[in-house]
């Protein structure tokens, strides 16, 4: 992921977003046709979806940042984080709760990221 957010080709497909502590993919059929095969050994988005979650990865549900995606660990220009990315097992599924999402506009004006 950190690769394929780093290039500038794909920016009008997927992105960072500004403050760099979620992304977004802003075009989903192209990524589902462009860059799911190039990166992924699937062809489906709902797959990379399910695999992004496995991850730990959580969607945003509400506000500005809503449909953006984000883990504690994967912060844009620190990729020495991703160590501390384990794969969750299925007892420790991460639920949405809209009503606790972080601030993440926030949290970057306190701890800036690269």
């Amino acid at each position: 992921m950190m690769a394929l957010l780093t290039r500038q080709d794909l920016s009008s497909i997927i992105c960072w977003m500004s403050h760099g502590r979620s992304w977004r993919i802003i075009n989903t059929r192209e990524f589902e046709l462009q860059v799911i095969p190039l990166y992924f050994e699937h062809s489906k988005f709902s797959s990379f979806i399910r695999q992004a979650k496995g991850w730990g990865f959580r969607r945003i549900c509400e506000g500005g940042h809503k449909n953006c995606y984000y883990n504690e660990y994967f912060l844009r220009g620190l990729p020495h984080l991703i160590k501390k990315m384990p794969r969750p097992g299925a007892s420790q599924k991460f639920e949405l709760d809209p009503d606790h999402e972080p601030d993440l506009l926030k949290i970057s004006l306190e701890h800036p990221v690269p």
